[in-house]
Order: C-alpha cells, then sequence, then structure tokens
C-alpha cells in the first residue's frame, strides 16, 4: 500500500486500484460518489466502496414536508445502487462499529474494510442530552421513518382527540411543541401549522380550532440565530399569523407522556413534543482519534482533509470547516454539503492521479427557510424575497437537488396535487 508523503496540499503519486471508502449516503457521501465516478477517464479503475446502514439516499430537507403530509415518503429516497454508472462502485449496507485511522481500516457488521483514501460522510445524530428522561411523547426528525412517525402521531392525537370528553386529556391531545427554533425547528412548526390548520381542522369538524396550541420554544433570545435580522422579523410576524406560540428565551426542562416543564416553572399538557433542539456528531465520527469540535466532528483543513490523516476527508455535516471570513464553523445545510463534495470528488481524482489538491473555498451567497406551503424567505447575494416568490425559488432550488429525473417529477407533482387537493391526512399503523 503507497503511504501519502505526509504533505496536505502536495501531489501524490498515482495508484492503480487504490481503494476508496466512503461512508455515509447522505449528500456528502453520495455526491463524492457521483463527482467521482464523473470525473474518471476509461482506464480509470479505482476500488470504489460505498457503506450506509440505508440503501437510499434520502433528501432529509424535505423530511417536514413528509412529515405535514405534503410529500410522500418514498419520493424522497433513492436508490444507492440505482445511482448512474452504478458498475464502477460497489455498495454494502451495513452499520459501521469502529474506524481505526492509524490502521487505515474501517469495521462494520460484514467484515473489515482497508481503504487507501476514506471519505466521512456519517452526518450527525439528533441531541438528546437536554432531556433529563425519555417519553413516549417525544418525537425527533432525522429519518424517514421518524417523519411517518410524525405524521401519524399528529393524525392520531386528532382522532383521539375527536372522542375524548375529558377537557385536560383533550388539551394535552391538541397541543403540539417544537423544541428548537433553528432551521428545522422554524420549517418543521410552520409545515405543521399549515397542515393542522388549513387541513385537520377541516376534517376534524368536531375540534373547535381555538382548542389547538402549537408552540415553538428556543433557547436563545431569538429563532434562527445565524438568520438576517430582517429575515428574523419576518419570520416571527409569519409565525404569528399562523397562530404558532413563539417562546424565545426558554427551554423544556422536563418532560412526561402527558406534559412538559417549561423553564423550571411552567407545566404544559401536552402528548407531542418534537425534538429538534440540537445535533451531535455520529458515535463514530465522535470516538475517531483526531482533533473534534465540541459536538464531535472532525477539524478539517482547507483542503476538507483531517490534518492528522491527509487520507481521510469528512465532508457534510461531520465536518467542522472553519470560514475564513467569520472564524466559525460553517453552519450545516444541505447546498454546503454539496459543494464541499464537490470539492472533495476534485482532491480524490488528484489524488488519485499524483496532482495537487485544490482548497476549498466556502461561499455564504444564499440563504433560505420556508414558512409553509406559500410563504419563504431567501437571500442570494444581497438579493432578498420575501412571501410567495421566495418561496417557488425554494422548491425550485430543493427540486433541483433531488436526485433523479423520476424522484423530482414526483416531488413536484406532490407540491402541486397537495395545492390543489390538499395534504394527506391518512392514518397508517
Amino acid at each position: 500500500m503507497q503511504s501519502p508523503d505526509g504533505a496536505t496540499g502536495g501531489k501524490r503519486p498515482t495508484a492503480p486500484g487504490r481503494k476508496i471508502l466512503i461512508l455515509g449516503s447522505g449528500f456528502g457521501g453520495v455526491y463524492v460518489l457521483r463527482q467521482v465516478i464523473k470525473a474518471l477517464r476509461r482506464h480509470e479503475r479505482p476500488d470504489i466502496t460505498v457503506v450506509s446502514d440505508e440503501n437510499f439516499f434520502l433528501f432529509s430537507p424535505l423530511l417536514q414536508e413528509v412529515a405535514a403530509g405534503a410529500v410522500e415518503p418514498r419520493h424522497i429516497a433513492y436508490p444507492i445502487r440505482k445511482l448512474a454508472s452504478r458498475r464502477r462502485f460497489s455498495f454494502i449496507q451495513t452499520t459501521v462499529t469502529k474506524i481505526d485511522l492509524a490502521a487505515r481500516q474501517v469495521e462494520t457488521d460484514a467484515g473489515t474494510l482497508g481503504y487507501d483514501t476514506l471519505v466521512l460522510g456519517l452526518g450527525v445524530v439528533t441531541d438528546m442530552s437536554g432531556l433529563k428522561s425519555p417519553a413516549d411523547n417525544v418525537l425527533t426528525l432525522k429519518t424517514l421513518r421518524d417523519a411517518r412517525g410524525v405524521r401519524n402521531h399528529i393524525i392520531g392525537a386528532f382522532e383521539q382527540a375527536s372522542i375524548e370528553s375529558d377537557k385536560l386529556r383533550r388539551q394535552a391531545l391538541l397541543t403540539f411543541i417544537v423544541s428548537g427554533g433553528g432551521y428545522t425547528g422554524v420549517q418543521l412548526v410552520s409545515d405543521l401549522s399549515d397542515l393542522i390548520y388549513k387541513y385537520l381542522t377541516e376534517y376534524y369538524s368536531v375540534i373547535d380550532p381555538a382548542e389547538i396550541k402549537v408552540m415553538l420554544v428556543e433557547t436563545r433570545d431569538r429563532i434562527v440565530g445565524g438568520l438576517h435580522p430582517k429575515f428574523a422579523s419576518y419570520v416571527i410576524k409569519h409565525l404569528d399569523r399562523m397562530r404558532v406560540d413563539v417562546r424565545v428565551d426558554s427551554r423544556v426542562t422536563d418532560v412526561w407522556d402527558d406534559r412538559v416543564e417549561i423553564n423550571g416553572t411552567e407545566i404544559v399538557p401536552t402528548r407531542t413534543l418534537l425534538w429538534v433542539s440540537g445535533v451531535v456528531a455520529n458515535p463514530m465520527i465522535a470516538e475517531l482519534a483526531a482533533e473534534r469540535d465540541d459536538i464531535g466532528r472532525v477539524v478539517v483543513d482547507d483542503f476538507l482533509a483531517l490534518p492528522e490523516f491527509p487520507e481521510v476527508y469528512a465532508v457534510g455535516d461531520c465536518a467542522h470547516y472553519k470560514d475564513p471570513a467569520s472564524g466559525k464553523a460553517v453552519a450545516p445545510r444541505a447546498h454546503t454539503a454539496v459543494r464541499q463534495a464537490k470539492a472533495v470528488a476534485r482532491n480524490v481524482i488528484a489524488d488519485l492521479r499524483g496532482a495537487e489538491r485544490k482548497r476549498y473555498r466556502y461561499s455564504d451567497s444564499a440563504e433560505t427557510i420556508s414558512l409553509g406551503e406559500s410563504r419563504a424567505v431567501l437571500r442570494i447575494y444581497r438579493l432578498r424575497l420575501y412571501g410567495f416568490p421566495a418561496r417557488l425559488l425554494w422548491y425550485l432550488a430543493y427540486a433541483s437537488l433531488v436526485i433523479g429525473k423520476q424522484n423530482r417529477l414526483r416531488v413536484l407533482m406532490d407540491w402541486g396535487l397537495s395545492r390543489l387537493l390538499g395534504r394527506d391526512t391518512t392514518f397508517i399503523k
């Protein structure tokens, strides 16, 4: 096995049959795979292997739309084996159990895999450390199963409330709390408000809309902390119009099956707590013998490689890349992961050919957040858009990132049909 020369930005000798191992099937891993295969010359035949515990790429930015019945679950999942040029890589559906950087080995439930180049794209998991104890009414939103579970839970709550005579139990069933006022939390609570007030109140006529409470709880003094102040003001006003009770400088301090405690004093009856209050690195990343940040992500250099192990790249949510302009870690966003994946793919190809790596340059050129089915805020460089025009561009931007023509078409059709015919409110056990 050819060892690297140790200089992160230097040239590396061409290695026929080089083993490239990609861990994870999210934005980072899948887009690295696609870009590497696209760039390969006909005679170049590296041994590329993708490892993931799911056999599909999940378009996670639309999970809240699945949870709110606007998009069908299968339409945001694309099989890894169905990717173009699939004969130029192999896929193993298994769980990673250990990553030994010194030995250049990855242990999985299916056996041990060696590598010459490793791409870490294992992402993050929901941080549950803020909860004193788990409860049956706590739901998360990281997987397709989570999204389906949230939708079933909300609809199930309305089914039970429609026949519940006890006032306190009915109040708990019709109170929905989202903990976490970041991008995910705001988009989730907006879509849930649309589902509840525009559709479910129509179908469950025995329930008075005045009985329903939708709440967003955020620990900081403002929601979506990194959002432009004018955007933040617009978001707050729109959430108020959507009948969302926004609580800043607040936190869920305890939780039971039928109530939560806020700020250690206020007890709110509820059977629904949607926990999107933060993330931590995947446990396999957090255990690596490399420099990591306070939430376990590995620190990468300007080439998106680990300084201590230049043959190892990290991309997307599990990578801590410091923005040279602000000095802070760049926020985890889908479009950022895609751009990082392209940069990593270029450097993987450079390693393969013994060429010089190129630095990744972060650009904070856009930010957007959806506010239900008809509103959004969007910034592209200095251009700022609000309301429906921003939402329309949001639709187009995210649809362009959906992998697979059929999935892209199905998602666009889902959006159109949900606006024309209403959202899916079937309860599937």
